[in-house]
């Protein structure tokens, strides 16, 4: 009994060393981030019977414990992952709204100023310092959108910067968890391996939402939410950033052997899926921008088929351009092939096959399954594809339409003086082909119509007055330079030259466009305003730039003649602000179309806001849960200190004791 005395001593000091021990350092780690509160498990040891009766043989320590619960954890992981993906979108979100946004001198106010700008020229259209101030506001809202368009593409640019750097954190903290692993294996009751490790997966966790899998040797296998295994045991699964370009997927029965090429960048992500077998130029196939949940479809619901063709046959879908070569077999319906214009989040596998894991959303703007969804990745890459590019896009529109318009109203006015010649801004790819395909930019804007020119002599009297059919659909440019020449002979020549229509008046005469239905001198960029084709090239024509005085605010009158004070074009162009035109194949006046972009960034930021915010609420919520149990209290464990160190002092207390009594024992033989 003695015996058993002195071993209950002995153990219950030594459980008491281990109790202070724990203590102290749940102490000295109240401040360490990710540490997980221990508690020391004791448990009774193993009756005795002496003396006919049962006695206890003291208790032994058995484990330290994190005081970890894992359910809340679940949950906690699912809502920061949820509150990184909002904040990452609307960091982004913010500037973008701030540089569309402006509340004075912005975009809206510097197209405003410039149809006001022309509205002076409608009270003196000759006014030369009208003309100057013309020119100012036109050049203020050009740097506008050049630098609009300047600082959108930055910004796809730095968010493709996050993303990879983020991406290369991912990697590591996978290669970090799986050494985590193979430690945590050989010494499973290490918890401060088990707190470590914890602290990385809340920090994938932010990056990339993911499930976690707690196996029973303390290990854990880590998945994304959508099931891709990144950290099983020591082995491991790298996520790629990287553009792939065209992904194909032939039914077994396929053996079409040509290739899909594709030009431009995008937002959007093209599946195409052929829907009839046949050879290039005649297999057509339909296109999908959600992953295939729902098909492109014209205004009456009904799915848009195209047809697969070599490059002069090319499709433009979502701004892509599209076409296959070197096809010498047949497509086989079924065949499907996956666009990717822009750069994508990949998932490699164990034999070095990447998956496309891609944030990828529908019209509705849900989110497509089997595609990251949460994390800091998903809110980046959202961003950038639905709202970025969508408001590069937006802008692009707007601004072709404003170069059209203007361009088309100036080009059948007339300026202060008549020309001696005129070079096209824009160039055809082939002056042999009809004009309505002839690689023009604004070839699909050309209408079957007339154009009218006139030669003046000298004294600035009507020469000759020539009306011209022109027909997109036959007519080439060769067949619009020979039409002139033969109109005019000496007095009016024309030339191509690198695909450009030059005009030039003869000795002693001068020329002016008298009127034009067909829109072919604003397709050609002849007696134009403006230059480029979207808010990153669009400039003002040098013609114009150097002398005002080609600035056409007038037209030509029914006599021929320009009629001093005329005021035409001008008057057009200083109401087109408000009048409906086509803006990215919607009808529009280019300030609503302005308005509703502000407006659609605008609500995308206050949406991620409202979002962050309730996510904000969650993670609070979940993390105070966690940490009631989790956070190392000081004062409590101030309070167990005190409490063990009491329990010292007592089991010392029964060693002495108990060596008195084998004293007294001993000394009794």
């Amino acid at each position: 009994m003695i015996n058993n005395l002195y071993n209950i001593g002995k153990t219950a000091l030594q459980n008491a060393q281990v109790s202070v021990n724990n203590a102290s350092n749940n102490i000295a780690n109240a401040d360490t981030t990710g540490y997980q509160r221990t508690s020391v498990v004791y448990e009774s040891s193993s009756s005795i019977t002496s003396l006919g009766l049962t006695v206890g043989t003291g208790a032994d320590v058995t484990a330290i414990q994190s005081e970890w619960d894992k359910f809340v954890e679940t949950q906690y992981l699912d809502a920061v992952a949820d509150l990184a993906t909002q904040t990452s979108a609307l960091n982004y979100l913010n500037q973008l709204d701030s540089l569309l946004n402006q509340s004075e001198g912005g975009l809206s106010d510097i197209m405003e100023e410039f149809f006001d700008a022309w509205n002076e020229l409608v009270t003196d259209p000759d006014s030369l310092s009208a003309r100057e101030d013309l020119l100012g506001q036109t050049e203020a809202l050009v740097y506008a959108l050049n630098s609009t368009s300047s600082t959108l593409d930055t910004m796809v640019d730095t968010i493709n910067a996050d993303i990879e750097d983020q991406v290369d954190e991912a990697n590591q903290i996978i290669s970090d968890l799986a050494a985590a692993n193979a430690a945590i294996a050989a010494n499973p009751d290490d918890n401060q391996a088990v707190s470590d490790r914890d602290q990385l997966i809340r920090e994938l966790d932010a990056l990339i939402g993911v499930d976690v899998l707690y196996q029973s040797d303390n290990t854990v296998t880590i998945m994304t939410e959508e099931g891709y295994t990144l950290v099983d045991g020591t082995d491991t699964h790298n996520l790629v950033f990287t553009e792939t370009g065209v992904t194909e997927s032939l039914v077994r029965a396929s053996d079409y052997d040509g290739t899909l090429n594709y030009s431009g960048e995008s937002g959007e992500e093209l599946l195409i899926e052929f829907v009839s077998s046949g050879a290039d130029g005649t297999a057509q196939f339909k296109v999908s921008t959600d992953g295939g949940n729902t098909w492109l479809a014209d205004d009456s619901g009904n799915t848009m088929l195209y047809t697969a063709d070599d490059e002069d046959g090319s499709v433009e879908i979502e701004g892509i351009t599209l076409w296959f070569e070197n096809g010498a077999t047949d497509h086989a319906e079924g065949d499907r092939y996956t666009v990717m214009a822009k750069s994508g989040l990949y998932w490699e596998s164990g034999s070095g096959e990447l998956k496309n894991i891609t944030p990828l959303t529908d019209g509705s703007g849900d989110n497509v399954s089997g595609r990251t969804q949460s994390g800091s990745l998903a809110g980046l890459f959202t961003t950038r594809d639905d709202t970025v590019y969508d408001t590069i896009d937006a802008l692009d529109d707007l601004a072709e339409s404003i170069i059209w318009e203007v361009n088309l109203a100036h080009s059948q006015g007339a300026g202060l003086t008549h020309h001696t010649s005129l070079t096209a801004g824009y160039e055809a790819d082939d002056a042999t082909a009809a004009l309505g395909d002839s690689g023009l930019v604004y070839e699909d804007n050309i209408a079957s119509g007339e154009l009218t020119l006139i030669t003046y002599d000298a004294d600035g009297n009507v020469s000759t007055t020539s009306i011209l059919s022109i027909d997109p659909d036959t007519d080439s440019l060769d067949d619009l330079a020979a039409d002139i020449n033969a109109a005019f002979g000496t007095e009016l020549t024309a030339t191509i030259t690198d695909g450009q229509l030059v005009l030039a008046a003869g000795t002693d005469m001068e020329f002016e466009i008298a009127g034009d239905t067909s829109g072919v001198m604003a397709a050609l960029g002849m007696n134009t305003y403006f230059t480029g084709t979207d808010a990153g090239t669009i400039g003002i024509d040098e013609y114009v730039a150097t002398d005002t005085s080609h600035i056409n605010t007038g037209a030509v009158g029914d006599d021929g003649l320009v009629a001093t004070g005329s005021n035409d074009v001008a008057t057009i162009l200083a109401g087109l602000g408000d009048e409906t035109v086509t803006v990215g194949g919607t009808e529009s006046s280019l300030t609503s179309a302005l308005a509703a972009l502000v407006a659609s960034v605008g609500s995308a930021a206050s949406a991620a806001e409202l979002r962050q915010t309730y996510a904000q609420t969650s993670v609070d919520y979940l993390y105070e849960q966690q940490a009631s149990t989790t956070e190392v209290n000081v004062d409590e464990e101030l309070i167990a200190l005190t409490k063990y160190q009491q329990a010292y002092e007592a089991a010392a207390q029964i060693i002495g004791v108990t060596r008195d009594m084998m004293e007294t024992v001993l000394d009794m033989i």
